[in-house]
C-alpha cells in the first residue's frame, strides 16, 4: 500500500466554495457510493512532505519562497478527468497558466527536478468507467465558475484517526 505524506502543501478556494465542493461529493456519493477523496477538503495539491524530517528541510524556503509570489484571482470553470481515475473542476487557461507555473515555480525554488504541473481540483479519485460515466451524467448540467483569490498557500497535516488532511498546521501569504 502507497504511504501517505504526513504533510500537504495546498491551496483552498473559499468557505463558500468548499462547502459548495463538499455538497457536489455528497451528491456523487449518493450515486456511486463512496470514492477516493469522497470526505476530503477542497484543494489544490501544491506539494506533499513525506515526514517531519522532510517539512523542517524545506518549510523555511516555501515561506521564503511565498515572500514573492504574487497573489491572483483564479477561475475553475470546467468538470473535466484525468482518464478514467479522476473527475475534478479545472481551471481556465489564465488560471491554469498560473496555478501551474506557481506550482513549478515552488518545486524548483525547493531543487526538485517537476517538468509540468496539472493544477486541479479534485471531485472523486479511484473511479472506474462506469463510476465515471455516473459522474459526468451527473454534473453536466450543471454550471460551474468558482473564482476566488489566491492569495496563500495552506499546510496540512494528515489525521490517522479521520484519514484526511485535516489539521491546518500553518497558512502562509503571499507577499509577506
Amino acid at each position: 500500500m502507497k504511504k501517505i505524506p504526513l504533510y500537504s502543501l495546498v491551496i483552498f478556494p473559499n468557505s463558500e466554495q468548499s462547502t459548495l465542493i463538499k455538497s457536489y461529493k455528497e451528491l456523487l456519493k449518493n450515486h456511486i457510493k463512496w470514492f477516493g477523496s469522497a470526505n476530503s477538503m477542497a484543494h489544490i495539491t501544491v506539494i506533499n512532505f513525506e515526514n517531519e524530517l522532510s517539512l523542517q528541510l524545506y518549510i523555511d524556503r516555501v515561506r521564503e519562497f511565498c515572500k514573492t509570489a504574487i497573489q491572483q484571482k483564479v477561475t475553475l470553470n470546467a468538470w473535466d478527468s484525468f482518464g478514467e481515475e479522476t473527475f475534478f473542476i479545472a481551471p481556465d487557461q489564465t488560471s491554469k497558466h498560473y496555478l501551474n507555473n506557481l506550482i513549478i515555480d515552488l518545486h524548483l525554488y525547493l531543487g526538485f527536478k517537476i517538468k509540468n504541473a496539472h493544477a486541479h481540483l479534485s471531485i472523486a479519485r479511484g473511479l472506474d468507467e462506469k463510476k465515471m460515466k455516473t459522474a459526468y451524467e451527473l454534473f453536466k448540467n450543471i454550471p460551474i465558475n468558482l473564482k476566488f483569490n489566491c492569495n496563500s498557500f495552506y499546510l496540512r497535516r494528515f489525521n490517522y484517526q479521520t484519514q484526511q488532511y485535516s489539521d491546518i498546521v500553518e497558512k502562509i501569504d503571499f507577499g509577506n
